[in-house]
């Protein structure tokens, strides 16, 4: 999607996985694919803004999606 602005990719706090952090900036919603060229992803889970863990999201091949809204945040933890 051309309205998502990726705002952080980072090392988590805590050590454990990257950090991506996104949000939509165009004032519309829908389904973002996320492909990620890290090394094998083991897994995908959504955090909130103070980095806990709140659910984790279904990955394939190094891919993942999620919904959006209007200006809405959404923060993930890779784990690789």
């Amino acid at each position: 999607r051309r309205n998502i602005a990726v705002d952080a990719v980072k090392p988590a706090q805590d050590g454990n996985g990257i950090i991506i952090r996104m949000y939509e900036a165009g004032k519309s919603r829908g389904t973002v694919k996320v492909k990620l060229n890290f090394a094998d992803v083991k897994k995908v889970v959504e955090c909130n803004l103070m980095e806990v863990d709140e659910a984790e999201i279904p990955v394939n091949a190094n891919e993942f999606e999620f919904d959006i809204t209007p200006n809405q945040v959404r923060t993930f933890r890779v784990i690789i």
